[in-house]
């Protein structure tokens, strides 16, 4: 396989990937909610969590396995728990907003230690916001795998790589980007602004929680 069908392929799934990326959901109120609180690290952090979780699903489909994902029983599973995990999330966000006031202005003067269990925090969320989420595992099923597939077909493990290489890139640059919109914005945005953008980021997250239940319910 040529460099120009590596370049193709890995275009392809960069494509791909930035179509389900920039819907918003969950992944995007949680980078959106905590850069505003932990700054531009943020985006990049919670897209680590969103990877690791993805090498799973990745792992389970090469293994053959990507009909436990699309069952009935695994769609219940995560519709409840997931939007369960969101009303969490939502809830705990409204929490910390509330605790906000002045804390904006320590920013920067973290300890090591306090560092590193924010940097641990924002890739846990990362991996809860994105599996908490059905529609992260409807995109798999339906765009993801084909598209691995393709690839794999193609190029064998370079188009493998090639794919991995294209979906990593878009979720990074993606959430990247939103993390550094959303940092540059806050230098003009005062506190109880930034509070209440929080405040409504958690209050959709939560309304999505509830609409996964829901739908789960009542399909």
């Amino acid at each position: 396989m040529g460099m120009l069908d590596l370049l193709w392929l890995t275009y392809a799934s960069f494509m791909a990937a930035i179509s389900g990326a920039v819907v918003p959901g969950p992944v995007f109120l949680v980078t959106v909610s905590e850069t505003l609180k932990k700054g531009k690290i943020a985006g990049p952090l919670i897209v680590v969590g969103h990877l690791i979780l993805e090498a799973l699903i990745i792992s389970v489909m090469l293994a053959g396995l990507e009909t436990i994902l699309d069952s009935e029983a695994a769609r219940t599973f995560i519709g409840y728990a997931g939007g369960a995990a969101l009303i969490i999330m939502g809830s705990i966000l409204v929490k910390d907003a509330v605790k906000l006031k002045g804390a904006l202005r320590l920013e920067g003067t973290l300890s090591g230690n306090r560092s590193r269990l924010v940097s641990h925090g924002l890739i846990a969320s990362g991996i809860l916001s994105s599996g908490s989420n059905p529609h992260f595992y409807i995109w798999w099923v339906t765009v993801g795998l084909p598209i691995m597939r393709y690839c794999l077909s193609l190029g064998g493990l370079s188009g493998f790589a090639a794919f991995i290489l294209g979906h990593a890139s878009a979720d990074l640059l993606w959430f990247g980007f939103i993390s550094y919109s959303v940092e540059s914005g806050k230098k003009i945005l005062n506190e109880k602004a930034i509070r209440l953008i929080i405040v409504g980021s958690a209050l959709f997250l939560i309304l999505f929680g509830a609409a996964f239940i829901y739908q789960t319910y009542i399909p």
